[in-house]
């Protein structure tokens, strides 16, 4: 099958390196390590696993620092070589053994991570007992090669493959009314739920969620299942109305496109929600200072708001805009869109921490490989 192989050595990693100093074209040249290249499909490791077709596959903000070697080679010890590229999927099942408890036809999402459970272990370690699975003590044992997860182990293939293979308890079913372009964001978006799971709502807390593809990944049925028939949950998606603010080049007072202004909270009394969270959505906001007033307006206090977001931050754009070929990608997919990257609506975490100053306790900002959560608490 054809995939993006990373088969990275020390003198390619350094040569190239070196060389990508002088022209930024050589991370995608021969010389580099990781490229398009024709590789084996990977084999069911056992009964449990599936064989899956990808059908879509996402670019993490990880991916393009592995394509620039940014990434440590310190951090090889959590990887196999040669492995495929990527881990952001969604496919159809195209084969699947016996224990699996699927069929082939069906599609679905692979959660990337290889805990113990995935590499046979029939005792599992104290991280993923306790459902941490990302925390697992046995990246590098058992009966897989050593790899976090898909895009990183050599035995299961990854996203920028054909096909990988992924093991039973690592499959989310795509419900027919979920498209595929809707599911390629569930890993993403997971990244930015994980911040409110983390402060997480107690069993009958009243919760607010602002957010894009929420009902359709199944992130409000994850909440609802957190604060108990006692709670409740109410969520505005955006999904539809941020597209449509894009199509028509919508802006908003701050000159910044697919922004508007927010009135989701208008109709609730002062105090209704134990929690707020906005996900995938804080860059289609049209004022911060405004609606941070007016979210934290409708919250008790002492709680917490958290702004999850995967951002075009200016960082990123510099990144794709020093590769012709990352950027001719991007510039083909806009095309017909009429508007550029750099017109992608931005509010960095320090703008969100100006715009809360003076309304939140204990507020602090976190940025990893493209991901942006800024939270607080209410006095």
């Amino acid at each position: 099958m054809k995939a993006v192989v990373a088969d990275i050595t020390i003198p390619r990693y350094l040569a190239t390196r070196a060389a990508g100093r002088l022209r930024r074209a050589a991370f995608l040249s021969p010389l580099s390590p990781i490229g398009l290249r024709e590789t084996p499909e990977p084999r069911l490791p056992g009964p449990e696993w599936v064989k899956v077709r990808v059908d879509l596959a996402g670019i993490c903000g990880s991916d393009l620092h592995l394509i620039l070697l940014e990434t440590s080679p310190s951090a090889s010890v959590y990887a196999s070589m040669p492995f495929v590229v990527g881990h952001e999927n969604v496919g159809t099942i195209v084969e699947a053994g016996s224990e699996a408890g699927m069929t082939s036809g069906e599609r679905v999402v692979v959660e990337p991570v290889l805990p113990c459970v995935t590499r046979g272990f029939a005792e599992v370690c104290p991280a993923c007992a306790r459902g941490d699975y990302n925390l697992c003590e046995r990246f590098a044992e058992g009966t897989l090669a050593a790899g976090l997860g898909h895009g990183a182990c050599r035995d299961v293939g990854g996203s920028w493959g054909e096909v990988l293979v992924a093991h039973r308890s690592r499959l989310v079913p795509v419900p027919a009314g979920v498209s595929d372009e809707q599911a390629v964001m569930v890993e993403p978006l997971a990244v930015g739920l994980q911040a409110v799971l983390d402060n997480r709502p107690d069993d009958g807390d009243k919760v607010l969620v602002i957010g894009e593809c929420v009902e359709s990944s199944g992130f409000a049925d994850d909440i609802r299942a957190r604060i108990g028939p006692g709670g409740g949950l109410t969520v505005f998606d955006i999904t539809d109305e941020a597209r449509d603010a894009y199509i028509a080049r919508k802006r908003g007072s701050g000159g910044q496109i697919a922004t508007w202004r927010w009135q989701y909270s208008r109709a609730f009394a002062d105090a209704s929600f134990d929690c707020v969270a906005v996900l995938q959505a804080v860059q289609h906001n049209d004022d911060w200072r405004e609606t941070g007033k007016e979210l934290l307006r409708v919250m008790k206090p002492g709680r917490g708001i958290v702004l999850a977001e995967i951002a075009y931050s200016p960082e990123t754009q510099m990144k794709i805009g020093l590769d012709l070929h990352i950027e001719y990608v991007f510039e083909k997919l806009l095309s017909r869109t009429g508007w550029t990257l750099d017109e992608f609506p931005y509010f960095s975490p320090g703008d969100l921490t100006q715009a809360f100053a003076g309304l939140v306790a204990n507020p602090g900002t976190f940025v990893w490989k493209g991901v942006e959560i800024f939270w607080g608490t209410k006095p």
